[in-house]
């Protein structure tokens, strides 16, 4: 057999153009990074089997038993290792033998008869022919096409998928896996086991009748393979170094290169958020892994008086509104808006409140950077269209969805479109206390503490503050005070 080794092709027509190939080379570039699969470019080696010559000859080295027979050799071309079978003109079986690595096979039969030679090798097209009337010695020459490619992938632990283009064609249960009936032209390798790194790789060109010899022990390793969630951007090391980049979809996926199970430290690290890290055993196979990251709290409060709105991340809808003495925040449309850069953990807030058109404020606490998790609660107004007036609600916002977790709470002090209200409210872990205050009378209503009980409630521990309406409620804040000193709060 000839034995050849492919390699990549040659790009020395562009050696005289020197911005051409920064440009091919930046291009590829840019392809390798937006590709979401890596294709290795290993070669591999190409194994043709040798084509007989028209004028070579085999010699026949074996005679016949008896007088009356004669020695029938059958030599297939290529060289190549079959199956032949000896038939009489009608069809019937007499004789079959395997075709070795030298591509023959012989027989003695009975001498002064033509017999039908057929032959078959995987990956060709079988062929046969009426023989020459037989004498004492007589060869026979069958050309076999090319019909499929071979592909010997050995080195392959047990257990081991083998696909081709997307498709499960073997599963090795011993260390060789052959592919002998590959459609000539482009291929997709893909080689997947529990325990060892997937291999990618592109076959380009495969012919018909041409063996590809893959070894794949050098190639598999053994690794933990890993599935990280959490947040977008977040960088995973272990014991250290950087591993991986959680995808825009929230996962990541990770080969970690190890011989057996072992303690290593996986560590998580994003702007804004607290390290986390987590001391665990790692072993070949694969394993799920979801980070859970604190924002690191804001190290400050805050107070606005609503001169502008360069605090916040404010809707359109939202207006800075003056009177002859001072400016405030009118709130209208059901867009939340949030203290911007603001991430809070426990923490008073207090603010002044007019219900414009006596339908309710709402207000949300713990918001975090996306604006889906949060909590928020409702204060239905006199004139509510939509809720039973003179109520406070609360509300868990998960993922976008908004669900009633409490009792509406009564609010005993009388809520009117003309006097304003103190708003004060203490949140210290899973627990949120609220005080309301009518400037014009003094009276104090406490609304009581709701506490979080919900199983997602340690999502909710950090965030910031916002407002937002609920239908087409408008109402007016002025005077927003954020303390992280829980003891300034006047409630019990």
């Amino acid at each position: 057999m000839v034995v050849e080794s492919l390699s990549p092709h040659s790009l020395t027509y562009l050696t005289s153009n020197r911005r051409a190939i920064f440009s091919l080379c930046l291009f590829i570039l840019c392809l390798l990074a937006a590709a979401p699969v890596a294709f290795a470019q290993r070669e591999y080696t190409v194994i043709k089997p040798r084509e007989r010559s028209t004028n070579e000859t085999v010699a026949i080295t074996r005679k016949a038993s008896q007088p009356t027979k004669g020695v029938l050799q059958v030599v297939l071309d290529p060289v190549i290792s079959g199956k032949v079978v000896i038939t009489d003109v009608k069809g019937r079986v007499l004789d079959s033998a395997d075709a070795g690595e030298d591509g023959q096979a012989t027989f003695e039969l009975k001498r002064g008869q033509s017999y039908v030679v057929k032959a078959s090798s995987p990956g060709f097209v079988g062929a046969e022919r009426k023989s020459p009337v037989l004498k004492a010695a007589t060869s026979v020459r069958l050309q076999l096409k090319g019909q499929f490619a071979k592909l010997e992938l050995p080195g392959l632990p047990k257990g081991a998928q083998v696909l081709i283009d997307g498709v499960p064609r073997a599963t090795a249960d011993k260390s060789v896996v052959v592919l002998d009936n590959l459609e000539p032209g482009r291929h997709t390798l893909l080689v997947q086991h529990p325990e060892y790194n997937d291999y990618q790789a592109i076959l380009n060109d495969l012919e018909a009748g041409i063996g590809y010899l893959y070894p794949m022990s050098t190639i598999l390793t053994k690794v933990a393979k890993l599935t990280v969630l959490g947040l977008p951007d977040t960088r995973i090391l272990i014991d250290g170094e950087v591993q991986g980049v959680i995808n825009p979809d929230g996962v990541v996926r990770i080969d970690y290169e190890l011989e057996k199970a072992s303690e290593h430290t996986i560590s998580a690290q994003l702007l804004g958020y607290q390290t986390w890290s987590q001391r665990v055993t790692l072993s070949p196979g694969t394993r799920s892994i979801t980070v859970e990251l604190d924002p690191i709290p804001t190290s400050a409060g805050v107070t606005d008086f609503f001169d502008n709105l360069s605090l916040w991340n404010a809707p359109a809808t939202w207006k800075i509104t003056s009177d002859a003495r001072k400016k405030r925040l009118e709130v209208r449309g059901e867009q939340l808006g949030t203290l911007r850069d603001k991430t809070y953990r426990d923490f008073v807030i207090s603010f002044k409140l007019w219900l414009n058109d006596g339908k309710g404020a709402t207000w949300a606490i713990r918001v975090d950077k996306e604006g889906r998790n949060y909590y928020l609660f409702h204060l239905a107004g006199p004139k509510s269209t939509i809720f039973t007036p003179k109520r406070l609600y609360t509300y868990l916002v998960k993922d976008g969805a908004m669900t009633e977790v409490s009792t509406p709470f009564p609010v005993l002090v009388d809520l009117n479109q003309t006097s304003s209200y103190n708003i004060e409210i203490l949140v210290k872990d899973h627990e949120i206390k609220q005080l309301i205050t009518d400037d014009q009378s003094g009276d104090v209503n406490d609304l009581g503490a709701w506490t979080d009980t919900t199983p997602a409630k340690e999502k909710f521990l950090y965030g910031s503050f916002g407002f937002r309406a609920f239908s087409d409620e408008v109402f007016t804040v002025d005077d927003l005070t954020i303390t992280l000193d829980l003891k300034q709060f006047k409630g019990k």
